[in-house]
């Protein structure tokens, strides 16, 4: 029998690479890495935006980098971003190299690469396919406000613009229907949460509708890294306190004043928490200086590091109200960690309701109410470590499962689908 030819696939993340990038670029780092181990007719790239050297991880994965043409990095008037992006309408050399895919997968719906896509797809008649990682829209209305907020304080503009003419609101519907337009014109999409099924079936119809799970890399992360008192040691922390783990960007867009403020009110009541962050952000000195030595701010912490601090905190605080796929909470679960998650970022949802979960409503009051009940109640954090690793060993899938389970036969479809029209 003759071997099947090896599908080309381009992913496309419009975002640069770094340790301290955030999920949506690590989760392709790991896909690709998946790829060069599968035995898969799969040749996969991945393009990221930025300068480095083009990285071979084997011959069925590359990692590839093209220059912004116009960066966000750029725009020097605006307070903070998350990451940086092309926000150019057309990337000249990505075009080109496009033409050499069979399939042309995008991540997000926005930005210069995904743009470009389209073009490309369009005029090929190639298939585009996408997938969901981060909520641009929420993103955009909450950024918007930063941002006015910063260049205009309290004052009657900033009150004109937000609450008046609701501009970030606004901005945020503009990528929303920029979201709707990219997936109409995609083949297939694979989505993690319901409401983002919901939206790709009303517009393509369930049947080009896949789903893409969250993966973990069970080598790195798990219960057997659990050391509380070699910890205690490396990252300076207080005995005989409850660990409170907060990982991610220390920005708006994760909520981390919400924690800070709930933690700092239980603190002075006399509750032993200490929060503990992994990631960097404009709010690092805003942890310090609210919490002072109520707090140690790790910085960027490699992969291996936060695994043992997973495995050795007393609870994960998932405090983020926009959240698509939670790697945070995949880490978590997979150390045996207990986790607080808001209720209005939908996480709970995304790994069925299990037991080591708690959900907490918004605001710094919930926040510490929910504190001081698993800060008073050992028998509760028992119960939702074994819950949590119990979920894992079930229901927790590694990153070659949802490579070959997920986005290959995705891929492949899209790809028979279009052969089937050319035909036709």
């Amino acid at each position: 029998m003759r071997a099947q030819k090896p599908l080309r696939v381009a992913a496309l993340v419009d975002l640069p690479r770094s340790p301290q990038a955030g999920g949506h670029v690590k989760c392709w780092e790991r896909l690709a890495d998946a790829a060069a181990g599968a035995d898969l007719p799969l040749k996969l790239t991945v393009y990221f935006s930025g300068r480095q050297d083009d990285v071979v991880l084997g011959p069925g994965a590359r990692l590839t980098h093209l220059p912004p043409v116009f960066s966000t990095a750029q725009l020097k008037f605006l307070p903070y971003l998350p990451d940086h992006t092309d926000l150019a309408p057309y990337h000249p050399p990505l075009a080109r190299e496009l033409a050499a895919y069979d399939v042309i997968h995008t991540t997000d719906a926005f930005f210069a690469f995904a743009r470009t896509a389209e073009s490309v797809a369009r005029r090929r008649a190639a298939p585009l396919t996408t997938s969901f990682h981060t909520d641009t829209p929420s993103y955009t209305r909450i950024f918007t406000r930063q941002t006015i907020e910063a260049r205009f304080g309290a004052s009657w503009p900033a009150r004109k613009l937000i609450h008046d003419w609701q501009l970030p609101e606004r901005q945020g519907r503009r990528m929303d229907q920029r979201l709707t337009q990219h997936i109409r014109r995609c083949s297939f999409v694979a989505a993690t949460r319901p409401e983002d099924h919901t939206l790709a079936s009303s517009i393509l119809g369930r049947s080009r509708v896949g789903d893409l799970r969250l993966g973990i890399d069970k080598r790195v992360f798990g219960p057997r890294r659990a050391d509380r008192a070699g910890v205690e040691a490396e990252f300076g922390l207080p005995t005989n306190q409850l660990l409170v783990l907060f990982v991610g960007r220390l920005d708006v867009g994760k909520n981390i004043h919400t924690l800070v403020d709930a933690i700092a009110a239980l603190r002075a009541q006399g509750l032993p928490l200490h929060l503990v962050t992994a990631g960097v952000g404009p709010a690092a000195a805003d942890v310090r200086a609210r919490l002072g030595a109520g707090a140690t701010v790790a910085g960027y912490v490699t992969p291996e590091r936060l695994a043992r601090l997973y495995a050795s905190v007393d609870l994960t605080a998932l405090v983020s109200e926009v959240e698509i796929r939670s790697m945070v909470g995949m880490e978590a679960l997979a150390s045996g960690c207990p986790v607080l998650v808001s209720r209005k970022s939908g996480v709970a949802e995304l790994f069925d309701h299990t037991p080591a979960m708690r959900v907490v409503d918004g605001g710094a009051a919930a926040w510490a109410q929910a504190l001081r009940e698993v800060a008073a109640a050992p028998a509760i954090r028992a119960g939702m470590r074994c819950a949590a690793l119990d979920y894992s060993r079930r229901r927790l899938a590694g990153w070659r499962e949802v490579l070959e389970e997920d986005l290959y036969m995705l891929w492949r479809e899209a790809a028979d689908a279009s052969a089937q029209e050319l035909i036709a």
